[in-house]
């Protein structure tokens, strides 16, 4: 099993591959908006998850923001101006409770979680090319339907006021 480093410094969030109205603080380790926005931008984090290994990190959702996504992308024909779930090469899960991928219609994946602190522990397993979350300590299976590539990066989407903090184990 891969496990990150938490000092290791390409898991935080990458400055040069974000939506415009989204800033980074704490040494790369938060995002924010910066101004009063209602589209949801994305972010990734500069650390490339490839091949084989299990992979998991969380999500701190400091400021709650309407639906907060938070996942996984590949970064080909990834427009970090929109929001990660409406695109081919994004794989999200909402604070409504549901996932989304390329467009598809949300499915119903696990109880809302829509308030300031929430935790949502990723887990990606490159050997299955599956991902599973823990939302707030309780576990779920891994989300069905997901066809993953073989390179991928954490991602969220956030609108004002969102302020995420990633977090690795």
């Amino acid at each position: 099993m891969k496990f990150p480093t938490f000092n290791n410094p390409v898991w935080v969030w990458d400055e040069s591959v974000c939506g415009s109205n989204l800033i980074v603080e704490d040494n790369g380790k938060v995002v924010r908006t910066k101004n009063p926005c209602t589209m949801h931008q994305s972010f990734r984090a500069k650390i490339a998850l490839e091949n084989k290994g299990i992979f998991e990190w969380d999500i701190i959702i400091e400021k709650y923001c309407v639906c907060s996504w938070i996942g996984i992308c590949a970064s080909e024909n990834f427009n970090y101006e929109e929001f990660a779930g409406s695109q081919q090469t994004g794989w999200v899960l909402g604070s409504s409770g549901s996932c989304c991928h390329s467009f598809r219609d949300p499915v119903k994946y696990c109880p809302s979680f829509k308030s300031d602190n929430s935790k949502v522990t990723v887990h990606l397993d490159m050997n299955k090319r599956t991902c599973a979350f823990i939302v707030n300590g309780i576990k779920y299976p891994a989300v069905s339907g997901w066809d993953l590539p073989s390179k991928l990066y954490p991602v969220v989407s956030l609108c004002y006021p969102g302020k995420f903090r990633i977090q690795f184990h």
